[in-house]
């Protein structure tokens, strides 16, 4: 087994380099999960959706969002035109019972995490760039109550209800790339992309309203394979450009709460395309099955990558996210 390090003992490994930080669900795990989201998601009893979820024995949506994709194709390939666009909306309802969990699970206000938004910050701050695959709202949040980075909306204008601010604007004071979207940002009709703003009743209520009476969806990228996800990425200028930025990135890269998984390969295939220092993946609860598991996993993408980017491996739980900053890490 690959040896294990603490998360001090990476960034000691580090000092003085720029640094990267990508995070996955893990770094919210402490608040909602596929498993809570799955409850929430106000799928009806006894649909086919919710069938599907039991038959693959799964909470987690990308794979059944996968599943319809993959049989959508089928029924398409057969001749069953109408059956396919039935599974093709299908998948579009799983998206959107997505939106309405993970808004169901979030605390309701970003001031319920006054106390933990100083250890998430603490762990932040030795980053110069972060990289983010989820879509919930605590990095938007911890990053709102610290102003710790900066997001490339901060040029735009506010408007005229005062419930967006935007667009965002490439290369202008950007250090936080959600690579897979955001549930807090909008497109409008030419493409340009808006940060939702608390209004005065919460960014929550604010995201709500513009799905519930407005009718439109956040831009987020969560369809089930990696290729899909590429496909959508490319799709959208904002999404291209944080893209890109993890293709050329040149610092350390940590990985926080991710799994490396298949689903995700175009994110490795980036990182280990591009000139990246050292890759430090941070395992939780580490043992010689799951290292072992993901070792075979880095190596792959490090040899399509062209080998020259090395990586070790830290224990998440080390970087003491939530549950209150190590000593002499507290933020002022």
């Amino acid at each position: 087994m690959p040896d294990v390090i603490s998360f001090q003992d990476a960034i000691k490994a580090t000092e003085g380099e720029d640094k990267a930080l990508l995070i996955g669900n893990g770094f919210s795990a402490q608040y909602f999960n596929y498993a809570n989201l799955l409850a929430e998601a106000q799928l009806e009893e006894g649909s086919p959706i919710k069938a599907l979820f039991e038959e693959l024995g799964t909470v987690d949506f990308e794979a059944v969002i996968r599943a319809l994709e993959d049989a959508t194709i089928v029924e398409r390939a057969y001749g069953n035109a109408a059956h396919a666009a039935e599974l093709e909306a299908d998948a579009q309802r799983v998206r959107e019972a997505l939106v309405t969990a993970v808004n169901a699970t979030h605390p309701a206000h970003r001031e319920d995490l006054v106390f933990q938004y100083e250890s998430a910050a603490a762990f932040l701050k030795h980053f110069g760039k972060v990289f983010s695959l989820n879509y919930d709202l605590l990095l938007y949040w911890v990053n709102l109550e610290k102003s710790l980075l900066r997001d490339g909306f901060g040029k735009g204008d506010y408007s005229e209800d005062g419930r967006f601010l935007g667009p965002f604007i490439e290369g202008v004071y950007c250090d936080i790339y959600n690579l897979h979207g955001g549930l807090h940002l909008f497109q409008n009709e030419v493409g340009d992309v808006f940060k939702a703003l608390n209004d005065g009743e919460g960014v929550i209520k604010n995201i709500t309203y513009e799905i519930a009476d407005n009718g439109r969806l956040p831009l987020y990228v969560a369809e089930g394979t990696s290729t899909s996800k590429m496909r959508k990425i490319n799709s959208v200028e904002y999404l291209r450009y944080c893209y890109r930025e993890l293709q050329t990135t040149k610092a350390a890269v940590f990985v926080f709460g991710h799994r490396a998984a298949l689903n995700d390969a175009h994110i490795y295939h980036a990182i280990f395309g591009s000139k990246a220092k050292h890759v430090y993946f941070g395992v939780f609860q580490p043992d010689a099955g799951k290292v072992t598991a993901l070792d075979a996993e880095l190596a792959k993408y490090k040899k399509l990558g062209g080998d020259d980017v090395p990586y070790s491996f830290f224990d998440s739980e080390t970087a003491h996210v939530w549950d209150g900053p190590p000593a002499g890490e507290e933020t002022e």
